[in-house]
């Protein structure tokens, strides 16, 4: 099932959909499903810039990843084997957003992270240039963007091991609103300091075990 975000950024955001991916490694099967959320107050001004893409520019994203046959069956530790994984989980992100039409582009910070619980997981920030949709209308009428300009955007990757699988989830946020569009940039409220809290009241309050129970 889809993992739902947590209480204290839950009122905030709305689920804009889920997707379920699979893919063979080579001693096992893992399956992700994917949840994505939009910022509610912001939500037009994203419609607009995204340009019927899936993942808005400001967006939170959890993922529930099941391995067949389970870490435990082939002799691994979810918790010993999260240096391996958090790549892994890394370039299924980027593969996600890529399929989307987002590219992203340098690793800008890598480092493990505490919860208040006690689990370690591990996050990768990286740098993003979103596509702005040709039909975004300018502050003047006009159109911004041609399909090939962009706009600075960040995306957080954490992965944290469970008892025998693991859970994802992160944000992609804009740093700058679009060029010559003033009237959008206002309604974007680009924020990127209390973005990136929300992201980390997101890696704080999520049910990890509970995420993967059933």
């Amino acid at each position: 099932m889809p993992i739902d975000l947590p209480p204290a950024v839950a009122d905030d955001w709305r689920r804009l959909g889920t997707r379920t991916d699979e893919r063979s490694l080579s001693l096992a099967t893992v399956t992700a499903e994917t949840a994505v959320f939009e910022h509610r107050s912001t939500a037009d001004a994203l419609e607009r810039l995204r340009g019927g893409r899936d993942i808005p520019v400001r967006s939170l994203f959890t993922v529930a990843l099941a391995i067949s046959p389970s870490l435990s069956t082939i002799g691994l530790s979810a918790a010993d084997a999260l240096d391996v994984a958090a790549p892994k989980a890394r370039e299924q992100f980027v593969e996600t957003v890529a399929d989307d039409g987002i590219a992203v582009g340098a690793e800008r910070a890598t480092e493990y992270i505490d919860r208040p619980d006690g689990a370690v997981g591990h996050l990768s920030v990286l740098e993003v240039a979103y596509p702005i949709a040709g039909a975004v209308d300018g502050a003047d009428g006009a159109a911004v963007g041609d399909g090939t300009a962009t706009i600075d955007a960040e995306a957080h990757v954490a992965v944290w091991p469970t008892a025998d699988t693991y859970v994802m989830a992160g944000g992609l946020l804009p740093l700058e609103g679009p060029p010559d569009a003033a009237l959008l940039a206002a309604a974007l409220d680009v924020d990127p300091a209390r973005d990136r809290e929300t992201i980390v009241d997101l890696f704080r309050g999520l049910e990890l075990e509970a995420a993967t129970d059933g």
